[in-house]
């Protein structure tokens, strides 16, 4: 088979900064949109399908949320409804990442538009569904339908593995650090405008309203990567969707990432896929329990928790997209020194929130915690400047596939923990478990930090493929 060829960088000056952010900016706004708002009309419907409650009392959850009343209801279909999400996120979940392990290897092939167009158009479908099914009056497990096509197409996964494919193929290694945390940078950007946008856009025009826009915004993204994306690999036409389920690929993908070979930096390359994935692990576990945190510690209600998620969102995109030119670009620090400095920033934003009283603690830890989202960008730029250039499809394909399935054993941990010692425990034991696990990651990343040093000036050698 022949090697198949990446493009030089075919996107010049300040505009190679912006190309894919417009797109990943209003998936993640869609998403972050409708994410509350999905719950709401699940646990709203889940009531009128319920035998034991009635529609008058089904209505004090869209009129009075905050009611006796309205938590009484809301209690009675709580096991029902934690079913139905929790089905929600294994198909979103682990068919990605299932699909994850065939779509870098296909990339590297047909080229990155293709898993851009198709993750896009998966959400696309997905909104558009909600849209119209919200008007009608079904059972709440019907919601889990749109869920199939968007995942079957790749989901999130498929969107992160092309654009960091994408942003590998059309920059050099002194760029690309800067390149990944302007993507990441658009993601929390999309994030923040949706935190505060979908819950003003239902309040004013209902379900069908959020869903529309949602749907809206993915069809601008699809259009966008449709007509301003420039493909990054050469010679894709020989290359179809038939080819996606190859047993060869995910062999490819085996040998990529453990064959031992002159000038793979093979530990490296694990040791940042397990920073990865432990950092999200823990990440999407403090998300299983921040709300009811503040709630009992605190006496947060949603507003006033979502204000904070949203300041703390709003706070770190400019600390981490100055902090990563500062430190990358300027003072020449190295990409495993970034990421110690973010994985420090994390673990004593841990701390506070352990030891946190009073509501301005919180703050506090987000003020400490201005350049933890630093970590990803920087660890991805790391793996990409450790394998051919042939195979950073691959390798990005299962460090994807682990990023996906993390949250699938912190969001369970930190909810076994935190039910089994709730506030007013002192020091909150569960974010105890989050320092320790940031400690850990600290760790690795100075091993990380001897190990790369000492391969730095290592060649690469590529893979030989069968024919």
């Amino acid at each position: 088979m022949a090697d198949t060829e990446i493009t030089d960088p075919a996107v010049k000056g300040h505009r190679r900064f912006f190309v894919l952010g417009p797109p990943m900016t209003l998936l993640l706004f869609s998403q972050a949109l409708t994410g509350t708002v999905l719950t709401d009309l699940i646990v709203y419907r889940a009531c009128l399908s319920s035998p034991s409650t009635n529609h008058t009392e089904c209505s004090i959850l869209r009129t009075n949320a905050s009611s006796s009343e309205a938590i009484h209801v809301e209690a009675e279909v709580e096991t029902h409804v934690s079913m139905i999400v929790l089905a929600k996120s294994l198909i979103e979940s682990v068919l990605p990442a299932i699909l994850s392990l065939f779509l870098g290897p296909w990339s590297d092939r047909a080229g990155r538009r293709p898993l851009l167009l198709s993750g896009v158009a998966g959400f696309t479908i997905f909104y558009i569904s909600l849209a119209l099914m919200c008007n009608w009056n079904m059972n709440p497990w019907y919601f889990l339908i749109p869920s199939v096509p968007a995942s079957a197409l790749g989901g999130v996964s498929a969107v992160i593995i092309a654009s960091m494919c994408h942003i590998s193929d059309t920059s050099g290694e002194k760029d690309r650090t800067m390149l990944l945390a302007w993507l990441q940078a658009s993601v929390f950007i999309g994030v923040l405008f949706g935190i505060f946008t979908g819950p003003l856009i239902y309040k004013m025009s209902g379900y069908t309203a959020v869903f529309s826009t949602a749907a809206i915004c993915c069809t601008m993204a699809l259009l966008y990567i449709y007509f301003l994306v420039e493909e990054t690999v050469r010679d894709t036409s020989k290359e179809s969707i038939r080819g996606l389920f190859k047993i060869s690929s995910v062999r490819e993908l085996v040998a990529s990432a453990f064959e031992k070979r002159d000038g793979f930096f093979r530990t490296v390359v694990w040791l940042a896929i397990c920073i990865l994935a432990l950092s999200v692990m823990v990440v999407e576990g403090e998300v299983s329990i921040g709300f009811l945190f503040t709630r009992e510690r605190l006496g947060w209600d949603v507003q006033r928790f979502s204000y904070f998620s949203g300041t703390g969102v709003l706070f770190s995109i400019p600390c981490m997209i100055f902090g990563v030119s500062l430190f990358s670009r300027v003072l020449g620090f190295s990409d495993t020194l970034i990421t110690g400095i973010a994985l420090t920033s994390c673990l004593g934003s841990a701390l506070t929130k352990a030891f946190a009283t009073e509501g301005w603690h919180m703050y506090l830890s987000a003020c400490i915690g201005f350049f933890s989202g630093a970590a990803g960008p920087v660890m991805r730029s790391t793996i990409s400047k450790s394998v051919p250039a042939k195979d950073i499809g691959k390798v990005f394909s299962l460090t994807t596939s682990l990023e996906t399935l993390s949250p699938l054993a912190g969001a369970p941990l930190y909810t076994l923990i935190y039910s089994h010692y709730l506030p007013p425990i002192y020091p909150a034991p569960v974010y105890l478990l989050s320092a320790s696990f940031f400690s850990l990651l600290i760790l690795l990343t100075l091993c990380l930090a001897v190990i790369n040093r000492n391969s730095r000036n290592m060649n690469f050698a590529p893979l030989v493929e069968e024919e």
